[in-house]
């Protein structure tokens, strides 16, 4: 009988090593976040999610994440990285799992590192998107860890981990400039709107906002030397999206948050907004073979921006909506052929190496390539 047992393939014990390496490393990250919360994680976060289902969660990918890296040194060819993950994972383990006590309320300092955020929304939107990209992929060969993975996660996680200081820093120019104009009146009848239309209403203002900022940003040279990095993707994924110089992400967001701000519209509305936004984001770069042809000039979809991010001669510089369409309908930038997909993606000219610092200084470089 063990003659004719069918081998597991290596690559999917590899497969499960990657995933142990990655428990790995966020499960120790996390036990760091429970030792030193008050440093390393949100404070407006900490009010939504719950501690025990966090522990719950963590113990759980612990556990799962051992088990794993043992099968891995067991039976992978990939020894080393296993090990790497068991050992990881040890550490986690001794410096008190998913038990670390909490000792009184977390205070809230100025400076903290959002990494909480990062953990808890790298492992919803992993789990999610890379299991919607498995069964239901544009690209029938591409693998999941495809080339350069690693420079955008990078990206990812750099984007991520400040973003709670990013969104305080943004705000105070906005409210600064709230105080100075006088617009109590205005933001008193947009803040008692009800919930779902304020939502819808923040995404109209603030797309039309992105709109503008994201086409100058193509067509003002200087602005473009710091976009184009976000365009040297060729591998269009839920991680494509990340790929964002830090002055491009600065510079749009705070723009976004000005009328969301100047209008007064309620927490709750802009909470409810931002990840509605984030997920979008995310969504119209996976490798999804869907078209959802009858939202296409409705809701911005992974094929209109597949067609924004082309290198297709002739088809570039098209659909800016971050989130609808109908701007490019009305600004003539429209571009969203039935049935057709990019055939390529990325930016013409020199490349960029495929390296985060690489990234960050690219725009600072001679211009002769631009």
């Amino acid at each position: 009988m063990g003659g004719s047992t069918a081998k597991i393939r290596p690559s999917f014990l590899n497969g499960m090593v990657y995933i142990a390496t990655f428990l790995a490393v966020m499960g120790l990250l996390a036990v760091l976040s429970f030792h030193f919360p008050q440093y390393l994680t949100t404070p407006r976060l900490r009010e939504v999610y719950s501690e025990e289902q966090v522990r719950t969660l963590l113990f759980s990918g612990l556990m799962l994440g051992s088990l794993l890296a043992i099968i891995g040194v067991m039976f992978s060819p990939m020894k080393r990285l296993s090990l790497l993950a068991l050992f990881t994972l040890v550490v986690a383990w001794l410096g008190g799992g998913a038990d670390v006590p909490l000792d009184g309320p977390v205070r809230s300092p100025d400076f903290y590192i959002s990494l909480d955020w990062l953990l808890l929304d790298l492992l919803l939107i992993a789990t999610l998107f890379i299991n919607v990209e498995l069964f239901f992929r544009l690209k029938k060969n591409q693998v999941i860890l495809r080339r350069d993975w690693q420079v955008d996660l990078a990206h990812y996680v750099a984007n991520h981990l400040f973003n709670g200081l990013l969104v305080v820093a943004l705000f105070i120019p906005a409210q600064s400039l709230e105080r100075i104009l006088g617009l109590q009146s205005i933001q008193t009848f947009f803040s008692s709107l009800y919930l779902p239309l304020q939502v819808l209403l923040i995404m109209i203002v603030t797309d039309m906002a992105q709109y503008w900022v994201h086409r100058a940003f193509h067509q003002v040279p200087l602005l473009w030397r710091f976009h184009r990095i976000h365009h040297s993707v060729e591998v269009m994924d839920w991680l494509a999206g990340s790929r964002l110089h830090i002055f491009d992400v600065l510079v749009t967001r705070s723009i976004s948050l000005v009328p969301m701000v100047l209008l007064g519209f309620s927490p709750e509305a802009i909470n409810l907004y931002l990840p509605i936004l984030a997920l979008q984001s995310v969504f119209n770069h996976c490798n999804l073979q869907f078209e959802f042809a009858a939202l296409q000039k409705i809701i911005a979809t992974p094929k209109f921006h597949h067609w924004h991010h082309t290198s297709d001669e002739g088809c570039m510089d098209r659909n800016f909506a971050v989130s609808l369409p109908v701007l490019d309908l009305m600004f003539g930038t429209y571009y969203s052929p039935p049935g057709q997909w990019p055939e390529q993606y990325g930016c013409t000219g020199p490349k960029i190496h495929p390296n985060y610092f690489a990234h960050l200084l690219a725009p600072f470089k001679s211009a002769k390539s631009d």
